[in-house]
């Protein structure tokens, strides 16, 4: 087994699920204090600051595969991106005044969102130096921003009754903290020297990055062109309120993060077969709680999201297909050799490669998903039902997500051969069925009869620790691959300790 993966996999995902209740504590302090307005305007603003930061993308996409490689472009990184903080601050203030007369009454907010902007530049061209050099320590990082974050929101939205500043400050801070430890951790690699030259040829071929992020990017702006359509954040609120608890689930792609620099630097393709097997280990249990609890986990961001449980059964699928699709995008550009010789970044050497197959293929995706979406929003934007329309929006998601899934899966197995753990997998969904029937019986035997935070809260932590301890036991019973695991990475840890 390679240790790497499972190693620092582990450790990220122990910082994630350590976090995971603080998380939980500050959106629900903040869908707590909010209009379902004032979250979707939260969301809608975090998704404009993540277009406005895609240029910064040739610099994350390369910064990693070279690092990756042990180039020595750390400094070279982290500078491009600190110079690049100004200008992103004047252009996003200048279009929030330019605009000032159609967004009047959202200006402030719009405004007090420029200082997370600093933070975010720096995150995104440490980040990768992070993934390639260190990758378990990005988990001390998020606990670091997690914790951060809860204890602004409490004093500033739960004591100083600040409301959506409250939030937009609160997150910053947690940035803040975030940005300070992962810059310290990757000091040794940004001792080097800058290198404009390699800047130049990064920039060159920037089409190809910056196709890569401007997907994923405008894949969230589609909270902008409801809001847009509908002239209303709340369908957005509800729709993103689901999709808090479907980015829990993805927590199982830390593994397939870690594999990419690995297959780009050792390209193993037994290296694959094990990110399959641990990556399904954690997600089993976290799609069946989505699944089996979506009522009730919602009802934890408030009363009036508890009816929405359809929409977060949807947005779990289409997170399990997401997650394929993000699967096979790193197995394929990890193996692709194309841009180990840095002279070899020019369009006519580089067409042919993943590199630019994939950003094709997720364009076209996002294209026609934008115009159904649109299509249909405009078309039922007088029905008056907001849940309604929220369900159309995850019924359309689903609907473009599933056949790009199959075909990109297509393309994996007409490229690459590896061993798919089938029997593992299994194993770990008959464990995960053996815990939805607990879950299940449950929600039968005991009805949640309150709606505070507190009440809330409760009723989730006695089926949930136990349902996922019933899971480990019979995934422990059954898998030899998992005891085998347990038992590597807890040597690799005390012996850590020991020195």
């Amino acid at each position: 087994m390679t240790l790497r993966i499972a190693y620092a996999g582990i450790i990220q995902l122990v910082a994630q699920f350590a976090t995971l209740l603080t998380g939980l504590i500050f959106v629900t302090i903040v869908t707590r204090n909010l209009s379902v307005n004032e979250f979707g305007l939260w969301q809608t603003l975090g998704s404009s600051v993540g277009l406005l930061l895609i240029p910064l993308a040739p610099i994350n996409y390369w910064a990693l595969r070279y690092s990756a490689r042990n180039h020595d472009v750390g400094k070279t990184s982290l500078l491009s991106g600190m110079i690049t903080i100004p200008i992103f601050v004047l252009i996003y203030v200048g279009i929030a005044l330019t605009a000032s007369a159609s967004i009047e009454s959202i200006l402030v907010y719009v405004l007090i969102y420029s200082v997370q902007i600093p933070m975010l530049c720096i995150w995104e061209v440490a980040r990768p130096i992070a993934r390639s050099y260190k990758p378990e320590y990005l988990g001390y990082a998020t606990i670091g921003l997690e914790l951060g974050k809860v204890l602004a929101a409490y004093y500033t939205i739960s004591i100083l009754r600040m409301g959506l500043t409250g939030a937009i400050l609160s997150l910053a801070l947690g940035q803040l903290i975030q940005i300070i430890i992962i810059v310290y951790i990757i000091r040794p690699k940004i001792r080097g020297r800058f290198q404009f030259p390699v800047i130049k040829k990064w920039y060159k071929s920037a089409w190809i990055p910056i196709s890569n992020v401007s997907i994923s990017r405008l894949s969230i702006a589609d909270s902008i062109v409801v809001s847009l359509i509908l002239g209303s954040t709340a369908v957005v609120g509800i729709f993103q309120a689901s999709k808090i608890f479907t980015l829990i689930i993805r927590y199982s792609e830390t593994f397939v993060r870690i594999l990419y620099p690995k297959l780009i630097r050792d390209k193993i393709n037994s290296d694959i077969t094990l990110t399959i097997k641990l990556q399904s280990f954690f997600l089993v249990p976290l799609v069946v709680g989505a699944i089996t609890l979506s009522e009730s986990l919602l009802g934890v961001l408030g009363p009036q999201y508890s009816a929405t449980g359809i929409i977060l059964r949807i947005l779990t699928i289409v997170a399990i297909m997401e997650g394929i699709e993000f699967f096979v995008w790193n197995i394929l550009t990890g193996i692709e050799q194309i841009d180990e010789n840095i002279d070899n970044l020019e369009f006519r050497k580089l067409r042919n490669s993943w590199l630019v197959r994939l950003p094709l293929i997720d364009i076209s995706k996002s294209v026609i998903y934008f115009i159904i979406l649109g299509t249909i929003m405009y078309s039922f934007r007088d029905l008056g039902s907001q849940l309604t329309l929220a369900i159309y929006w995850s019924v359309i998601l689903l609907l473009i997500t599933l056949p790009v899934m199959v075909y990109k899966i297509i393309l994996l197995k007409r490229t690459i051969t590896f061993e798919f753990p089938t029997a593992t997998i299994m194993k770990y969904v008959g464990s995960g069925i053996v815990m939805a029937v607990f879950l299940y019986s449950y929600q039968q035997v005991f009805f949640k009869t309150e709606t505070t935070v507190i009440a809330s809260i409760k009723y989730l932590i006695i089926p949930g620790i136990t349902s996922v301890l019933i899971y480990l036991i019979v995934v422990y019973l059954t898998d030899p691959f998992i005891k085998k695991a347990i038992l590597e990475v807890k040597s690799t840890i005390f012996k850590k300790n020991k020195l």
